[in-house]
C-alpha cells in the first residue's frame, strides 16, 4: 500500500472522528447574553508576551540511499508579541547567549528573523508572517565525509537562504471558545469551551544557494507554493478560571507546487512539480491565565510528507516543537482604545 494511499485512509478516518465534534460544537454556539460567556474579553489592557520556542524550521530530502539534513545554527528563537484586542503582532529573532545558538566554529553563522500580524475576531482567523534564514549545516555530516568526528566542523552552506511568506485563514464555530485566550493571550478563557475549527493553509517559500558557481559545479533555486485544506478540533479545559489545558488537532491535505533551478556557469535548467502533501498538527500545553500576569508551557507535533513528481525521492519535515510563553497585561493607552474602537464600530464587527 502506498504512502499516498495510507495518508488518504488517515484522512476520511479523521473526518470520521471529527464529524461529531462539528455538531457538538454547532450546539455550543450559544448567542452571547444567554449564557454567561465563558471567555472575557480584555478590552482596556494590552498584552506583551515573550515566546521562546525550538520552533526552529530544517530542510529534509530522502532519496534512495541518501539523505540530507541542514539545519540553521540555532536551537531556539525568541518572538516578542504585543496583542490588542482582536489585533496582534510580533517580532522573531535568536538569543546568542543561549546554548546551542552559538556553536559557530563548527556549525558556521546563522541568521534568523521575521515577523507576524494576526487578525482574530469571534470566528474570522487570520494569521500572516514572514520568515528569513540565511546559513546551515549539514546535520549528516557523516554521512558524507567517514572522517568527520564530533568537535569538528560540520559541513557548512553560509549562503543557503531560506525565505517564507505563510498564512492561515479558519473560522471558529463556537463563539465562546477564545482563540485569543491560547494564542494571542488577549482574552480570557474563564470557563471550559472547544470548537471546530476548518482553515485553509498556505505558503510560498523560496530556499536559495546564493554561493558563487565553482568550475564543474552548479547552485541550485527552489521555489514552492503550498495549498492546503484542514479540520481540527480544539478544547480549551478550565480550571478555577486561571489555569488551564488546552489541547487541539488538525490534519490538512492539499499540494504543494514546486519550480526548481539548477544554474551552472554557462547556462540554466528549470524543472516544474506538483505533489499531494499531508500534514498533521498537533499540541497540548498547560498554563496560567490571570487577568494581569499569564505564563503557559506548550509542546507541539507537527509532520509533513509529500513524493517528489515522477520520483522516489520523499521530502519530509517532522517537528516537535517545546514552547515557552510569559506574559503582563498593562493598561491600553487612550489613543489606542478610541482608535480601535472607532475602526469597530466604522466597520461593524466585533
Amino acid at each position: 500500500m502506498s504512502v499516498f494511499l495510507n495518508m488518504r485512509l488517515i484522512c476520511l478516518c479523521t473526518f470520521l472522528l471529527f464529524a461529531p465534534l462539528l455538531l457538538r460544537a454547532e450546539r455550543d454556539s450559544i448567542p452571547a447574553g444567554l449564557i454567561r460567556l465563558k471567555f472575557e474579553s480584555l478590552t482596556d489592557l494590552l498584552t506583551v508576551k515573550l515566546t521562546h520556542s525550538t520552533d526552529i524550521e530544517e530542510i529534509e530530502v530522502n532519496t534512495p540511499g541518501t539523505d540530507i539534513q541542514l539545519s540553521p545554527n540555532s536551537e531556539s528563537a525568541t518572538r516578542l508579541g504585543f496583542s490588542y484586542r482582536f489585533i496582534s503582532f510580533g517580532f522573531r529573532f535568536v538569543p546568542r547567549f543561549i546554548e546551542g545558538n552559538n556553536d559557530n566554529a563548527e556549525k558556521g553563522k546563522s541568521r534568523i528573523n521575521g515577523i507576524n500580524f494576526n487578525l482574530n475576531f469571534r470566528h474570522l482567523l487570520q494569521e500572516l508572517s514572514y520568515n528569513r534564514v540565511r546559513g546551515y549545516y549539514l546535520e549528516n555530516t557523516k554521512d558524507f565525509n567517514p572522517d568527520w568526528t564530533p568537535g569538528k566542523p560540520y559541513i557548512q552552506f553560509p549562503d543557503l537562504v531560506t525565505t517564507e511568506f505563510s498564512g492561515m485563514t479558519a473560522w471558529n464555530f463556537n463563539y465562546e471558545f477564545s482563540v485569543n485566550a491560547i494564542s494571542t493571550y488577549s482574552e480570557r478563557q474563564v470557563l471550559s469551551a472547544g470548537s471546530f475549527i476548518p482553515a485553509i493553509f498556505y505558503r510560498y517559500a523560496v530556499h536559495d544557494n546564493k554561493a558563487a558557481i565553482e568550475p564543474g559545479g552548479y547552485t541550485q533555486r527552489s521555489n514552492s507554493i503550498e495549498l492546503l485544506l484542514g479540520a481540527g478540533y480544539h478544547y480549551n479545559f478550565v480550571l478555577k478560571e486561571k489555569f488551564y489545558l488546552a489541547v487541539g488537532l488538525t490534519p490538512a491535505a492539499g499540494y504543494v507546487f514546486n519550480r526548481i533551478t539548477n544554474r551552472y556557469t554557462d547556462h540554466q535548467e528549470k524543472g516544474n512539480q506538483t505533489n499531494f502533501i499531508f500534514r498533521l498538527d498537533g499540541r497540548a500545553g498547560i498554563g496560567y491565565n490571570s487577568r494581569r500576569f499569564f505564563a503557559g508551557i506548550y509542546t507541539r507535533m507537527s509532520a509533513a510528507a509529500y513524493r517528489q513528481q515522477g520520483t522516489s525521492v520523499i521530502t519530509q519535515n517532522d517537528n516537535a516543537i517545546l514552547q515557552i510563553t510569559a506574559g503582563y497585561r498593562l493598561n491600553a493607552p487612550k489613543w489606542l482604545r478610541n482608535t480601535v474602537q472607532g475602526i469597530v464600530s466604522k466597520a461593524g464587527f466585533k
